[in-house]
C-alpha cells in the first residue's frame, strides 16, 4: 500500500502541472461554443485549483497498475471508475456541464467509448510489441542453442 501511495503522489504531482493547460483548453472550448464571454476571479481560481486536482488524480491513479495482486481487468475498472468520478465531479463543480440527465448521459457514453478505445489501442499495441519481442527472443535462443550444439 505504501508503494501505491508513493506512486500515486509522484504521478499525481507530475500530472497536476497540466491542470492549467487543461483549464485553458476547457475555457477556450466553452468560449468558442458561445457559453461564456468573461470569467470572474473566483471562477478562474476555482478552475485552476480544480483542474490541477483533476490532473493530479488522473495522473496518480495510474499507480493502480503497480499493485501486482490486482488482476489487470480489476485495475482497468478501478482506473476507469476513478477517472469518471474525477471528471464528472470537477466538471459539475465548475459548471462546465449541466447537471441534467441528457448531458450526464452524453458525457458517460463519450467517456466509456473514449476509455475503451484508448485501452484497446494500448492493449493491441503492447500485445504486438510483446509478440515481436517474444519472437526475437525465441530466434535468439534457437541461434544460441544451435551454436552450442556445433
Amino acid at each position: 500500500m505504501k508503494k501505491f501511495i508513493s506512486g500515486f503522489l509522484q504521478r499525481g504531482l507530475i500530472a497536476c502541472g497540466f491542470g492549467p493547460i487543461i483549464l485553458a483548453i476547457v475555457y477556450a472550448c466553452i468560449q468558442a461554443n458561445g457559453t461564456i464571454d468573461t470569467l470572474t476571479v473566483n471562477e478562474v481560481v476555482l478552475g485552476v485549483l480544480t483542474s490541477a486536482l483533476l490532473a493530479f488524480i488522473a495522473g496518480g491513479i495510474n499507480a493502480v497498475y503497480q499493485i501486482e495482486r490486482l488482476p489487470l481487468s480489476l485495475s482497468v475498472l478501478i482506473h476507469g471508475v476513478v477517472l469518471y468520478i474525477d471528471y464528472i465531479v470537477i466538471y459539475l463543480i465548475n459548471d462546465w456541464m449541466e447537471s441534467n440527465f441528457i448531458p450526464l448521459l452524453v458525457f458517460t457514453i463519450c467517456f466509456v467509448i473514449g476509455f475503451a478505445l484508448i485501452w484497446a489501442i494500448i492493449y493491441f499495441t503492447t500485445k504486438k510489441s510483446t509478440d515481436k519481442l517474444n519472437q526475437r527472443l525465441a530466434e535468439h535462443q534457437k541461434i544460441s542453442k544451435d551454436a552450442i550444439e556445433d
